[in-house]
C-alpha cells in the first residue's frame, strides 16, 4: 500500500471516453469536435450538441480559458482540501462556448475571480495510472 493512498474519487474509464484520459496522460486537452458543423462538444457524447451529427473527432484544444462561474467550498468530504474551488471554465476554441467543470489549483481560493485567465494543470495520481485535469492562473 503507498504511503500516502489516493482517496479521493477516480474516473471511470471506458472505450468512449478513453482517448480524453490517454490525451491527459500525453499532456494533451482533448475535446470531440464535429466533422459536419465543426462545433467543440463536452463532455463526450456519440453525437454532436449543435447539429446531432455523429462524425467527431477527438481534437487537441489549447487548455486556456477563463473562470465563467466558481464557488468557493469551505467545508466538505475530509479527503477534499479546505478551502477549494469549484469553476467552470470556458475554454478559448470557438465556435461554440466550450465550458469545463474543474478544480482551480495553485493560486488562494480568495483571488478567484470570473473572468480569471486560466490554463490546464496536469495532475498525475501517484499508483493509479492516471492524470487529472485541474485549472490553474496563466
Amino acid at each position: 500500500m503507498a504511503e500516502n493512498p489516493y482517496l479521493r474519487p477516480l474516473p471511470t474509464i471506458t472505450e468512449a471516453n478513453r482517448p480524453f484520459w490517454d490525451g491527459l496522460r500525453e499532456r494533451r486537452f482533448l475535446v470531440p469536435k464535429c466533422r459536419d458543423c465543426g462545433d467543440f462538444n463536452w463532455s463526450p457524447y456519440p453525437a454532436c450538441r449543435s447539429c446531432l451529427g455523429t462524425n467527431q473527432d477527438w481534437t487537441e484544444v489549447s487548455g486556456s480559458g477563463t473562470v465563467y462561474t466558481f464557488s468557493n467550498v469551505y467545508r466538505g468530504a475530509a479527503t477534499f482540501p479546505s478551502p477549494h474551488v469549484w469553476a467552470y471554465v470556458e475554454l478559448d476554441e470557438r465556435p461554440r462556448a466550450l465550458t469545463v467543470l474543474a478544480n482551480i489549483v495553485n493560486c488562494d481560493p480568495d483571488d478567484v475571480h470570473i473572468g480569471m485567465p486560466v490554463r490546464v494543470f496536469y495532475d498525475d495520481i501517484p499508483g493509479h495510472d492516471i492524470t487529472l485535469y485541474r485549472f490553474e492562473p496563466r
